[in-house]
C-alpha cells in the first residue's frame, strides 16, 4: 500500500477526483496526526502533489479559487490552529523525497526527511550532515529555517535551492542569496514560495564509520538533554542573540512543569512543550504566550518563537 493510501485509510478518507492532478486530494482532512504535537484542526483541502507539474496545477487552482495556500512537511516545528487551515494545504512529506548524488553535489527533494539525508551522506562517506540525524523535519522546512544543531546548520552544506512562486515561476536561488542566519532565511519573508528542491555540497570526505560514530554521539547528547516524549515540536523559542539560552531563561523564570490543560513545559528541557494527551492548539499557544510574558517580566528578555503558527504566520 502506498504511503498516501495508508495515510488515507487510517483517517477514513477517500481521495476526491481532481482534474489535472495525479496525486490525491482530500476534503476536510485531519491535520493533527500529521504533526508532532498531534494538535490542530483539519485542512479544507489536503493535497499530496506527486511532482512539480502537480504542484503548479494546485497553485493555479488555489489562486483561481482565491484560496490561501499552506505547506506541511513532517509536522515538526509547527502549530496548526484548532479551527484548521482554510483553502489548500500541500503535504510534501509523502512525495518530493528524492535524493540524487551527482559527483560532488546532491539534489534533495523538499519532502526528503533530514535523518534520511544524514544516513545517505554517511553511506557516501561525506561529513557535515551528522547534525541532521536527530532533527525530525524535511529538507524544505529545514532550508526555510536554516535548521541546525550542535553548533552547525544547513548553511555549511547548502549550495542552492529551487522555489515555486505563486506566479508559477521556478526560481533558482544560490545559497549566498538566501540570507541564512540563526533559524532564519530570506524565505521566511516569502511564506507562499514553495521550496521544491535543494542542492548540497558533498566535498567534505570522511570514513563512513567515523561519520556514523559522530551521528551516534549527537543522538546520545540529544537523548540526554531533550525529553523523550514524542508529542513535542522541537525547540519552541529561538535562543536570544548574545544572551543565555531560551531554556535557561524559562527555567530561571520558574516555568518548568507549567501547564495549560494538557500542554506542559518539559521538566527535562524548559524550551520544549509537551502535549500530554489531549492538548488543543489554543492550550499550546496560551502556554507559549505565558512563557514569553513571564520571561520578559522576570528577565527583561523578549523570546522569539521558533515555532511556526498556522494560519497566522502565513497571512
Amino acid at each position: 500500500m502506498s504511503r498516501w493510501r495508508e495515510m488515507a485509510a487510517r483517517a477514513g478518507q477517500r481521495p476526491l477526483a481532481w482534474a489535472g492532478v495525479k496525486g490525491p486530494v482530500f476534503a476536510d482532512y485531519p491535520l493533527a496526526p500529521l504533526t508532532t504535537w498531534k494538535a490542530g484542526g483539519p485542512a479544507q483541502y489536503l493535497a499530496i502533489p506527486q511532482d512539480l507539474e502537480d504542484a503548479c496545477e494546485l497553485f493555479r487552482e488555489a489562486h483561481g479559487q482565491g484560496w490561501p495556500l499552506y505547506f506541511l512537511g513532517r509536522g515538526s516545528n509547527v502549530l496548526i490552529a484548532d479551527a484548521g487551515l482554510p483553502g489548500m494545504t500541500l503535504h510534501l512529506a509523502r512525495s518530493f523525497r528524492q535524493l540524487k548524488p551527482q559527483g560532488d553535489r546532491l539534489r534533495a527533494g523538499a519532502g526528503a526527511p533530514l535523518p534520511l539525508l544524514a544516513r545517505l551522506a554517511a553511506d557516501l562517506g561525506v561529513s557535515g550532515f551528522e547534525f541532521l540525524a536527530g532533527i525530525p523535519g524535511t529538507v524544505g522546512g529545514a532550508v526555510r529555517l536554516n535548521a541546525g544543531a550542535h553548533g552547525q546548520n544547513l548553511a555549511g552544506v547548502l549550495r542552492r535551492v529551487w522555489v515555486l512562486t505563486p506566479q508559477l515561476k521556478l526560481l533558482e536561488l544560490p545559497v549566498d542569496n538566501l540570507g541564512l542566519g540563526y533559524r532564519s532565511s530570506l524565505l521566511l519573508h516569502f511564506p507562499h514560495w514553495l521550496v521544491v528542491e535543494a542542492e548540497f555540497s558533498l566535498s567534505a570526505r570522511s570514513s563512513p564509520e567515523a561519520i556514523r560514530s559522530r551521528q551516534r554521539e549527537y543522538l546520545e547528547v540529544r537523548r540526554a538533554r531533550q525529553p523523550a516524549h514524542p508529542r513535542t515540536c522541537g525547540s519552541v523559542f529561538k535562543n536570544p542573540p548574545g544572551g543565555p539560552a531560551a531554556g535557561y531563561l524559562i527555567e530561571a523564570a520558574g516555568l518548568k512543569g507549567r501547564r495549560r490543560g494538557d500542554a506542559q513545559v518539559s521538566h527535562k528541557h524548559a524550551n520544549f512543550i509537551i502535549n500530554r494527551g489531549e492538548a488543543r492548539a489554543q492550550d499550546l499557544e496560551a502556554l507559549m504566550q505565558e512563557v514569553a510574558e513571564t520571561v520578559w517580566r522576570t528577565c527583561g528578555i523578549a523570546l522569539e518563537r521558533e515555532v511556526v503558527c498556522l494560519p497566522e504566520d502565513f497571512a
